[in-house]
């Protein structure tokens, strides 16, 4: 049996989505798309920085799976912390509105001032990253736990976030053992493991197995 999963699998048959869980087809593995300005801090980072683990996301990526388009957003530097420092003053030089890891005061009454402002912020070990032409790329499984566990995204409660975790799951291919293990690097593993249940987003797959 596990030989013929194997074989679906490597076929297309299947789409593996998690520790014993399949659905049928290939499904959609999540590909953000990288703005001029991720680019160029990537760039930055990898002349710079060039032995470090990272990862730069937009808040605008969220959009495609919100349930109000929001214009107002914020850059994601996440850096291993025994260089976040420098990196925040390296980044300093080259951008306006950089922030190391900003207070829930700064966040809310400050950030807004500034026109896609830089937030960096300590990287979990073991987080959920794939890479794409070398350079570092979030996944769906790290944004879904960010945005529910981090206070950057305290804005995002209710029907809103509820509407993101539910368009993700419909949409591609969520490996609900690596965000698990991601969640629990943060200490959200039974909380975002009880909202997952209750708001029943792993049901909305198509074709789950």
């Amino acid at each position: 049996m596990k030989w013929r999963i194997h074989d679906m699998v490597n076929s297309g048959v299947l789409s593996r989505t998690g520790r014993g869980l399949y659905q049928l087809g290939t499904g959609h593995n999540y590909t953000p798309e990288l703005s001029p300005r991720i680019l160029k801090i990537n760039k930055l980072l990898k002349k710079r920085f060039p032995l470090i683990s990272y990862c730069v996301w937009d808040s605008g990526m969220l959009n495609e799976f919100a349930q109000h388009l929001s214009s107002y957003h914020f850059i994601l530097v996440d850096i291993e912390r025994d260089v976040a420092e420098s990196v925040y003053f390296q980044l300093k030089e080259e951008f306006s509105g950089v922030f190391l890891r900003p207070s829930e005061m700064l966040l809310n009454n400050v950030l807004s001032d500034f026109r896609l402002p830089l937030v960096v912020r300590y990287l979990v070990s073991e987080s959920p990253i794939s890479m794409r032409n070398d350079m570092p790329v979030v996944t769906v499984e790290k944004m879904l736990v960010d945005i529910f566990s981090d206070p950057e995204f305290g804005y995002l409660i209710g029907s809103e976030r509820r509407a993101i975790f539910s368009n993700a799951y419909y949409k591609y291919i969520i490996n609900e053992n690596k965000l698990l293990r991601y969640a629990a690097r943060k200490g959200k593993k039974e909380e975002i493991q009880n909202y997952i249940q209750k708001g029943n987003f792993n049901k909305q797959r198509p074709n789950l197995i």
